[in-house]
This record gives structure tokens, C-alpha cells and sequence, in this order.
């Protein structure tokens, strides 16, 4: 902003300049014009140099805040668990990131200059012509109005346009994900024709927006060249009554389009940066979801869960399930069993603090889970998913997580523990589809024991088992020694035993 101030005055400069070289040569063709030739080379350096100092500017200032964002929003999927689909969080966390920096680093500078820099222009024209300042002033008191009526419809069409845009990306990686179940059972055609619906509809809301941009950007133009000729007329008549000399009305007649310039580019750069904008509104309300965590420590000793009248409550619908209320104690096995849909899983990823809604029904050590920190909750536990994902190509991997901290006496003795004969070099395959079902949970289980968490939950530990896998692996979950709360369809002998219900 320093920079395009600074702008606006060389600018101003070179229009005086310009001015005086034109007028003494009109009214004496040998007249002397080194001076202004001076200054509109010395304005024209400066304006060059600041032009190229403009960008590093903008990107030493916008680039730490891309990370930084970027930074934040990951650390918010981890602790608060994705808002959305995988594929429209990949797009908020690249492509909505890079497009709130270039709503950053553009249209906020031109936003402060379109307020600013007409300023400056004005008050140089109130010392030099009061005629041109009411002219170009109450011109450009209009074009607010034509910016505010239009952008409201603009805003509305790329809120709109961006919830489009997360909406076929989830929808096209589904397509990509399971094209192959698709394609075995022959329904490729009639997904890939919603898919092109869906493209269209995206389609249609991107002209919308642009049919409102081109109609902002007709609007300013139209105004500002209207408000120009009005003033180059009223400039003319008074030159030819003498009135006004020809230097201050050529300087005048040169500045009038910078008046509205800087507004023009703001318009501009406010549609250029749509998506930007509502993505950024996207980004802030997860980030404010986060800072609402609380920040006692979490309490020392065996790790006891309470849970008192917990229910799942969808927005704007009734519970799905009726009051849930169960003590886990510390170092037992609770098994939570339930149909389908009634909010098991729900219910595992509040306890991990990985649930967006009022977790107030949830105690840890008589402690509201609300107010504890929930990254250092967190700390404290592992989750294993119905579904665990196994990132890496090597057993060493999936089970490090990247980590350098773990030794390979403590990787092969977590093998060991879950009953996982397998080479730590072992190749496992694209997202473990080298290794069975079976040796897919007891990996996810082996990465989570690594970590040596007080409270472990496991959301269908035994699905997709065969009978003998799922008999082991019941038999390891018995024999652990921290606090365990496992959800299951399938019988598990445990030492507190919780039966969730639909509500009635």
C-alpha cells in the first residue's frame, strides 16, 4: 500500500511535468523545458523502480501467510477431524489457499488504494482547481454505490459458484475411487452422465459470475469516462475564456482517469480473487472452531470415561439414538454394540475429540472433555478407524508414520505383541493391499500400541475377519493393558457392556 501510494504520487508528477513541457512549447516553441524534462525523468524512474518493488513486496508479505494458513487448516483436520469430503478438503487446503493469497497479497492492497490514492489526486487538484474537484469528486462519490449493489451479487455468485466447485470435486473422486465397482456392476454411463450434470451445473454458475463482473466493469468504465469527458469539457470552456492556464488544465485533464483507476483495479481484482473470497470464508470458520478448544491439562492417573445422555442430533433433525450413559473404568474393556446408523462410530470420534458438536456429555476424570486441550488430549489417544489407512510402501513406514524417533527393537516388539510375523522391509502395496484383511487391523492396532496411549478405541476391530482372524484378534484386544472402549457388531466378551438403541 506504501508502494502504490508512492505510485500515485510519481504519476502525479509525471502529469505535472508532461503539462509544463506542452505548455511552454505552445506558447514558445524555443522555450527552455530542461527542468520539466528532469522531473518527468526523475518520476518516471521512481515510478519504474517502485513497480519493481512491488511484487517481491507483495510476495514476502503474502507467501508466509499461504503457509501459514496452510499450516493451521492441517493442523485443524487433525485435531477436529475433516469438515467435508477428502476431495473437497484437498481443494480448500491448495487451491482455496493459493486463492485467499492472491485475495490477499491483489484485491485488500487495491481495496486500501481504491479508498487512498483518489485521495491524493483530490487534494492535489483542490490546491490547483476547485472546478475538476467537484466534478471528479461527486463522480467518484458514486461509484461506491455501483461497487456495493454489484458486489453483494457478485458475492452471493461465488459463495455459490466455490460451493459448486467442493461439491463435483467430492463427487468426481468418489467416481475415480470406485470406478472399478462401478464398472464390474456396469454403471459407468449413468455416473459419468451425472458427472457431466454436475459439470454443467458448475458451468452455469461460472457465467452467472462473470456476466456480474463484466456488468461491474462496464458500470465503472461508463462512469469514470463520463466523469473524464465532463471534465476535459468544463476544462475547455474555461480555456476559452481564459480562466484557467494550459499547463493546470493538461495536468487536470491527465489525472482525472487516475481518480477512478484505483477503484476500477479493485473491482477488478475483487472478481479475479471470487474464489479467494469464499474460500477464505471456508477456511476462518474451521480455524475459529478450533480456537474454541479448551485448555486445562489433561488429568494425570487412569484414564476413566464418563459418558452421561450423550446423543447423536443432526442439524435441524431429532436424535437418532436415545441417551447413551456408560462408565468406562480404567484398564477395562468396554464393548459398545448398537444397529447400524445408531451412532456408534459418532460416538468414538467425539471421545478422541474428533467431533464437532457439544461434547459436554463427555467426562475424562470428572473433567468436561470440552475443557480440556484437545490436541494434548489427543496425545493421550488412539483411534483405529472401521477402515484404517495404511500410508507407506513398507510395513516400517505404515507403522512410523514418518517418525524417526522409534527404534527397531521397539517396531519388531509391537509386532510381536499384536502377533504380526512381517519383515519390517516388508512391502504392503498401494494402501495395504499387499497384506490381508487381518494383517491390515493388526498393523493399524501395532501403530497405535507404538505410541503407548492411555485409552485406545477401536470402531470394528473384527469386521471383514475371517472367523479364526477374528477370534485372535478378539484374544489380543482381552489381553491389553490400558483402558479399551470398542465398538462391534460381533460378540466380544467384555468387562463393561454398553447396548445403544434408536430413539423412539
Amino acid at each position: 500500500m506504501v508502494v502504490g501510494l508512492l505510485t500515485t504520487t510519481t504519476v502525479i508528477g509525471q502529469a505535472i511535468a508532461i503539462a509544463r513541457v506542452l505548455s511552454d512549447l505552445f506558447h514558445d516553441a524555443h522555450h527552455g523545458v530542461r527542468g520539466s524534462l528532469t522531473l518527468f525523468a526523475l518520476a518516471t524512474a521512481a515510478r519504474g523502480v517502485l513497480a519493481l518493488l512491488s511484487e517481491p513486496a507483495v510476495a514476502r508479505i503474502a507467501s508466509p501467510l499461504r503457509r501459514d494458513l496452510r499450516r493451521q487448516l492441517f493442523e485443524s483436520f487433525l485435531v477436529d477431524g475433516p469438515a467435508g469430503s477428502l476431495d473437497a478438503n484437498v481443494q480448500l487446503a491448495t487451491k482455496g489457499i493459493d486463492a485467499i493469497e492472491s485475495y490477499v497479497a491483489k484485491y485488500l492492497p487495491a481495496l486500501v488504494l481504491g479508498a487512498l490514492a483518489p485521495v491524493v489526486v483530490l487534494a492535489w487538484m483542490f490546491w490547483f482547481d476547485w472546478w475538476s474537484l467537484v466534478i471528479a469528486g461527486t463522480s467518484l462519490a458514486l461509484l461506491p454505490l455501483f461497487m456495493v449493489l454489484l458486489g453483494l451479487e457478485a458475492r452471493d455468485k461465488m459463495q455459490a459458484r466455490w460451493t459448486q466447485q467442493q461439491r463435483l470435486a467430492g463427487y468426481f473422486g468418489d467416481v475415480l475411487r470406485g470406478m472399478g465397482t462401478l464398472k464390474a456392476h456396469n454403471r459407468e454411463g449413468e455416473t459419468l452422465d451425472n458427472l457431466g450434470v454436475a459439470g454443467e451445473a458448475l458451468r452455469d454458475v461460472t457465467m452467472g459470475t462473470l456476466r456480474v463482473a463484466f456488468l461491474s466493469s462496464f458500470a465503472l468504465e461508463l462512469l469514470s469516462s463520463l466523469a473524464t469527458a465532463l471534465v476535459a469539457l468544463v476544462l475547455g470552456l474555461r480555456l476559452l475564456n481564459g480562466s484557467t492556464g494550459l499547463d493546470v488544465a493538461l495536468a487536470v485533464l491527465l489525472l482525472t482517469p487516475e481518480v477512478f483507476l484505483p477503484l476500477r483495479r479493485s473491482a477488478a481484482q475483487f472478481h479475479a480473487s471470487a474464489d479467494g473470497i469464499a474460500a477464505a470464508t471456508n477456511v476462518l470458520a474451521l480455524l475459529d472452531l478450533s480456537k474454541s478448544d479448551g485448555t486445562l491439562a489433561v488429568p494425570e492417573g487412569p484414564t476413566v470415561v464418563e459418558v452421561h445422555g450423550w446423543q447423536v442430533r443432526p442439524p435441524g433433525r431429532r436424535a437418532s439414538c436415545a441417551p447413551v450413559s456408560f462408565l468406562a473404568p480404567a484398564g477395562a474393556l468396554t464393548v459398545v454394540t448398537g444397529p447400524s446408523g445408531v451412532g456408534k462410530s459418532t460416538l468414538l470420534r467425539d471421545i478422541a475429540g474428533l467431533g464437532r458438536a457439544d461434547l459436554t456429555a463427555i467426562r475424562i476424570a470428572d473433567v468436561p472433555l470440552p475443557a480440556l486441550s484437545r490436541p494434548q488430549w489427543q496425545q493421550e489417544v488412539a483411534y483405529v478407524g472401521q477402515d484404517p489407512t495404511l500410508p507407506g510402501d513398507t510395513v516400517r513406514r505404515v507403522l512410523t508414520l514418518g517418525e524417526e524417533n522409534f527404534s527397531t527393537t521397539a517396531l519388531r516388539e509391537v509386532l510381536d505383541r499384536v502377533g504380526l510375523p512381517l519383515d519390517l522391509d516388508h512391502p504392503i502395496g498401494e494402501g495395504g493391499g499387499g497384506v490381508s484383511g487381518g494383517q491390515r487391523q493388526r498393523l493399524a492396532l501395532a501403530r497405535a500400541l507404538l505410541r503407548r496411549p492411555r485409552l485406545l478405541l477401536l470402531d470394528e476391530p473384527l469386521a471383514h475377519l475371517d472367523p479364526d482372524s477374528a477370534e485372535a484378534m478378539a484374544t489380543l484386544i482381552a489381553n491389553l493393558d490400558l483402558t479399551r472402549i470398542v465398538v462391534t457388531h460381533r460378540p466380544l466378551a467384555g468387562d463393561v457392556n454398553v447396548a445403544m438403541r434408536r430413539a423412539t
